[in-house]
């Protein structure tokens, strides 16, 4: 961004005004990793861009992964269901509390600010707050599990540290958390804080400095969703230069700008000028710039050198891994090919297998099913004969799904019961998605009584065990179910409490899935103005955190629709997105391909047949 020249005048009439908010003592921080740059830590894409370079990444490809939508959080449980992580997350307990700390543990100490929610693991606020007197539990409070989040009196006088991704201090805590926003969930104490926290009957006024706003999983479709009373905010923007400033209206920039729909300032200015401007300006004390550097590469070495020992191919499987969960396929594919080589290298039967049925689920994912068959069916017979129970049941499954996609009904069902009957026996984290698995096979062989059965008993469970992401998968099958039973009313309702489920959750990959279903339905009873409603939510949804597949089947939907209404032009043009997506991932063969492509021509070539056929649900 070009910046005109700024005087003082400028620069101290933003700071005035600032700090004038501050000492209305109605405002609380929330900030991220840039206010702990200057303790040594790294910002985040130098750590991954120095993980990726370790692990032999190629620049090219290196963009691909730092460019896409993956957090950080799914970046690191990525890792950690590799190897141990703790060397890596050992980097956040070091350093040295910086002048942004010290900043923020004299405005709370003054009273200025009670409350401090922070995306950071480390405990540097905490340290400034213990140098200048203040003692955790009599003069401040920090909150960093599920179970504090609940508790969290706002209106009470203590100090509060709000730790939302967790902390250091509980790594127990931390794994949780990186293993839920991974999974695109947040549980409903969290989410419920941020509400509150962004909130105007809260918290009147936010400062904001040191956040990139990437949290596209968890924290901004919350900050996004408040709807009434929303907090006024001065949003720090970090800009090289120390001797300009610009303002600009919050709502105004486009990419990773949660608050859009919020009233406040984006300030343009260096990070460090304006923490001694604020310093300055408010405290009697003599400003200090405080720098410090620690060696964090070093525990990135000695986590790769440990994963190691397993196999030496462990750098082709932690990259396959990250890249398949990007979408990158074929990509993931060939790592893994590199992988399977070095297994054989090494005579290393477990991490072969591990390799070959890597293999089958990304051809699978990009339908090359009979492929996918022999390394799943091989893999499978591997687990089992060497006891990898965890192995098979995850196999199972994928060589289930992939029966289903040959239409090997029969085979499905059998691999997919193995699945079940093993879960249930051994490990009952995974019987929810067997038994999800099962009942689209069923469904999709129209068995509708045996999918309703299967379901019914998995809500129970996911009811049970608490899994609302289950449940909300749980309730979009049985609506499918009910739907193609020609329950409509009942199968809406499903639907629609799904939605409402993995709203609560933050799944925004559920809720995708959920909106997607529910525009095939109101497609089917010829109700466009909802189907083009869901269909939209839904691609905006798929956009945001790059669901590719689900983009292409947005567009599909709202193609198709167009053309039911008649209305040939829009619907060649989202035909043509769908194919153009369907194709760059499955390539032209694919049926999610083919099916863009038949309805294209007829668009095309037969604008006049726009007569509603049955549609097949997914």
């Amino acid at each position: 961004m070009a910046f005109s020249n700024q005087n003082n005048e400028e620069i101290e009439k933003t700071i005035s005004t600032v700090c004038e908010n501050l000492k209305l003592k109605e405002t609380a921080i929330f900030c991220g990793a840039g206010i702990s740059f200057n303790s040594g830590l790294p910002l985040v894409n130098d750590l991954l861009k120095y993980i990726l370079k370790l692990i032999e990444v190629n620049n090219i490809d290196a963009d691909k992964l730092l460019q896409s939508n993956l957090p950080f959080e799914a970046f690191i449980q990525t890792l950690t269901e590799e190897a141990s992580v703790d060397d890596i997350l050992e980097i956040f307990s070091k350093g040295e509390p910086n002048t942004n700390h010290d900043l923020i543990a004299e405005l709370l100490n003054l009273g200025y600010v009670k409350t401090v929610l922070t995306t950071n693991f480390d405990t540097l606020i905490e340290r400034s707050l213990i140098k200048i007197g203040l003692t955790e539990g009599t003069n401040y409070q920090v909150f960093s599990t599920e179970k504090e989040f609940e508790n969290i009196e706002w209106q009470s006088d203590i100090i509060k540290i709000i730790k939302i991704h967790g902390c250091i201090s509980n790594t127990k805590e931390m794994a949780i958390t990186l293993e839920l926003v991974a999974r695109r969930t947040i549980n409903q104490h969290k989410s419920n804080l941020i509400s509150s926290f962004f909130s105007s009957t809260i918290n009147p006024n936010l400062l904001i400095f040191g956040y990139s706003c990437s949290d596209l999983f968890d924290i901004s479709p919350i900050i996004e969703s408040v709807a009434d009373n929303k907090s006024q905010i001065t949003f720090l923007e970090h800009h090289s230069s120390d001797t300009e400033i610009k303002s600009e209206d919050i709502s105004l920039k486009d990419f990773k700008n949660p608050f859009q729909d919020y009233i406040g300032k984006r300030i343009y200015f260096h990070t460090d000028e304006f923490t001694k401007q604020i310093w300055k300006s408010t405290f009697s004390k003599p400003y200090e710039l405080k720098r410090f550097e620690i060696s964090w590469k070093e525990n990135i070495d000695k986590w790769l050198q440990e994963a190691a020992v397993y196999s030496s191919g462990m750098k082709n499987q932690i990259s396959a891994r990250l890249f398949y969960d990007i979408g990158e396929y074929s990509l993931s594919i060939k790592l893994w090919e590199q992988g399977l080589s070095i297994a054989q290298k090494e005579n290393n039967l477990v991490f072969f297998y591990a390799q070959l049925g890597n293999i089958g689920m990304a051809l699978n994912a990009i339908g090359k099913f009979t492929d996918a068959k022999k390394c799943l069916e091989e893999s499978v017979k591997a687990c089992r004969e060497i006891v990898n129970i965890q192995g098979e049941i995850s196999q199972l499954q994928a060589l289930g799904n992939i029966y289903r996609n040959l239409r090997e009904f029969d085979n499905a069902i059998e691999s997919l019961n193995k699945a079940v009957s093993l879960a249930e026996k051994n490990e009952s984290d995974s019987l929810c998605s067997s038994l999800g698995n099962l009942a689209t096979v069923y469904n999709q062989i129209e068995d509708y009584d045996n999918a309703i059965k299967i379901l019914q008993k998995g809500l129970v469970i996911a009811l049970v065990t608490g899994s609302k992401q289950s449940e909300g998968s749980m309730l979009t099958s049985l609506g499918i179910a009910f739907f193609q039973k020609g329950n409509i009313d009942k199968a809406v309702n499903f639907v629609m409490e799904s939605i409402k489920v993995t709203r609560q959750i933050g799944d925004r990959r559920g809720e995708c899935m959920s909106l997607h279903n529910l525009s095939n339905f109101c497609l089917q009873i010829k109700d466009y103005e909802n189907c083009f409603k869901h269909s939209k939510n839904g691609l905006e949804i798929a956009k945001e955190i790059g669901i590719r597949p689900s983009e292409a089947a947005a567009y599909y939907n709202i193609g198709t629709c167009y053309f039911f209404k008649g209305e040939q032009e829009s619907a060649i043009f989202h035909l043509k997105k769908a194919i153009e997506i369907y194709t760059e991932i499955f390539g032209e063969n694919h049926s999610h391909t083919a099916s863009a492509i038949n309805a294209l021509t007829r668009a095309e070539q037969f604008p006049d047949s726009n007569k509603m056929t049955k549609m097949i649900m997914k």
